[in-house]
């Protein structure tokens, strides 16, 4: 976090990102200012290697906040990126099936296999599963594990020669299955 306070001549700035904890209360505001931004600057620079996904894949913004907090996911991108030219990516909602079991008092929510395989079939349709070389399936639902497994189990089964990372995010998305697909390999530069 990042503050700066300006009152009557007077500079209360405090500075408090990752390894780094800084609190400055100075009088003389024009020199202080420019020096908190120049710390503020070195900071943001220093800490875009990390961060920035602009730069290295031009759509990052792209990507869901839970997959970009997910630092082993993006480490996998990046090498990724750097290791094949192309780069494709599909963000597929699915419908989950709410099951209110009576017996076992108890409710949950499923995916439907037949109209899952329908989805993605349309999804990725127009997507050479053969130019896939490497790929990340970003699945967020609060199904059950068994079905997110077939759920990547359809993925591994579309895209055979690519080696897939798998990373699951356990949150309920309005009643709804997301599905993030970053596939590396021989696509076309649009195709991002």
């Amino acid at each position: 976090m990042k503050k700066v306070l300006v009152t009557r001549g007077r500079i209360r700035a405090r500075i408090n990102v990752p390894g780094v904890s800084l609190d400055i209360n100075a009088t003389d505001s024009s020199s202080t200012l420019r020096e908190v931004r120049r710390i503020i600057d070195a900071l943001s620079a220093r800490q875009d290697d990390q961060i920035q996904i602009d730069a290295d894949w031009g759509q990052g913004w792209m990507f869901s906040e839970e997959l970009r907090s997910t630092p082993q996911a993006m480490e996998f991108i990046r090498q990724a990126s750097r290791a094949e030219q192309g780069t494709l990516y599909r963000k597929i909602c699915l419908d989950n099936t709410r099951v209110v079991d009576t017996f076992k008092k108890e409710n949950y929510c499923t995916l439907d296999g037949t109209k899952t395989k329908e989805v993605l079939q349309a999804n990725l349709s127009d997507v050479n599963p053969d130019i896939a070389r490497f790929g990340l399936v970003h699945v967020m639902s609060t199904v059950s594990a068994d079905d997110k497994a077939l759920l990547v189990d359809m993925f591994r089964k579309r895209f055979p020669k690519a080696e897939l990372k798998t990373q699951f995010t356990h949150k309920d998305v309005l009643g709804k299955t997301v599905v993030e697909l970053v596939l590396f390999g021989a696509f076309a530069r649009e195709e991002f």
